[in-house]
C-alpha cells in the first residue's frame, strides 16, 4: 500500500516536472527580437523589441525617441490599418510584423500641440476682441453662410456617393483614392485621396491636385448640409484662423468620422 502511495507521488513529480519544462519551454520561445525601423518626418529611428512586445509596448518606445504621445501616434502600416485592435493587448506577431519593416509614424510632438494651443488661443482672444460682429456670424449654420451656400446653389455632382445619415462606415479601399466625387470651394468636384506612404491627404480636381501633410492639419471640422439628409460639410483646418480651412462640400456623412480619425488619429 506504502508502495503505491510512492509510485503515484512519484509519478505526479514527475509530471509537474514535464510541465514546468514546458512552460520553460515556452517562455524561452516567446522571445524573439527584431528590430523595427520608425520614420518620422525627415528622420528613421530604429528600435529594438519583441515580436510579442504590444502595440501599447512599442508606442512607449517611440515616445521615448520622438516626444509623440502614444495617444495621438498612429503607426501607418497596411496590418496595422486594416485590422481593428487593442494597442494593449495586441502584439506585432499578430499584425504579421516581421523583424526590419519600416512604419510610419503619424502625430505632433507634445511641443508642437502646446505651441499651437497656445496660438489658437491667442488668436481667438484677439478676434473676439476687435471683431464681436464675426464672432456672432460665425454661430450661423455653414450652408447659410454666404460662401458655402454659393457652393451648394451650384448642386450635388451627379456621380456623388449615396449619403446616410447616423451611420458610421470605414473609409473605402482603394489604391487610387478614397472617396466619393464632391465639390470644393471652387464649385468644381474634387476627390479626396489619403497617400498613408506619404502622410499627405490629396484633393484631386480635373485640374489640379492639392497635396496636404497630415501633420500640417490641425483640425477637421464638419457640419451637416441642412436639408440634404446624408451629406456634410467638411473643413480641414491648416492654421489658426478660419480663412486656412480648406472646405470640400456634399461628403457623404457616414465617412466623416473615419475621415477624423485617418488624419487626427480621433477614436
Amino acid at each position: 500500500m506504502d508502495n503505491d502511495i510512492s509510485i503515484e507521488s512519484n509519478s505526479e513529480n514527475l509530471i509537474s516536472d514535464e510541465a514546468g519544462d514546458q512552460q520553460i519551454l515556452k517562455h524561452c520561445t516567446s522571445k524573439v527580437p527584431i528590430i523595427l525601423n520608425i520614420r518620422y518626418k525627415t528622420q528613421t529611428f530604429p528600435i529594438e523589441c519583441d515580436l510579442y512586445d504590444t502595440l501599447k509596448d512599442l508606442k512607449e518606445k517611440i515616445d521615448k525617441l520622438t516626444d509623440v504621445d502614444p495617444q495621438v501616434q498612429k503607426l501607418v502600416n497596411k496590418s496595422i490599418t486594416s485590422v481593428k485592435h487593442d494597442d494593449a493587448t495586441t502584439t506585432l506577431k499578430d499584425l504579421n510584423i516581421t523583424d526590419g519593416q519600416t512604419l510610419l509614424l503619424v502625430g505632433a510632438t507634445r511641443s508642437d500641440i502646446l505651441s499651437t494651443t497656445r496660438g489658437a488661443v491667442n488668436s481667438t482672444d484677439h478676434k473676439e476682441s476687435t471683431d464681436d460682429q464675426v464672432s456672432t456670424h460665425k454661430k450661423e449654420p455653414l450652408c447659410k453662410q454666404t460662401k458655402h451656400e454659393k457652393v451648394l446653389k451650384a448642386g450635388k455632382p451627379d456621380n456623388a456617393q449615396i449619403g446616410i445619415r447616423n451611420k458610421n462606415d470605414p473609409l473605402p479601399q482603394s489604391i487610387d483614392g478614397l472617396l466619393m466625387s464632391m465639390l470644393n470651394q471652387s464649385a468644381k468636384k474634387a476627390r479626396l485621396t489619403f497617400k498613408l506612404e506619404l502622410d499627405e491627404l490629396w484633393i484631386n480636381t480635373a485640374e489640379t491636385t492639392k497635396k496636404i501633410p497630415m501633420t500640417h492639419i490641425r483640425n477637421v471640422v464638419d457640419e451637416p448640409i441642412e436639408g440634404h439628409d446624408g451629406y456634410s460639410i467638411v473643413g480641414f483646418q491648416t492654421g489658426t484662423t478660419e480663412n486656412s480651412i480648406i472646405w470640400i462640400y456634399w461628403c457623404p456623412s457616414q465617412f466623416v468620422k473615419s475621415i477624423r480619425r485617418e488624419i487626427l488619429s480621433d477614436h
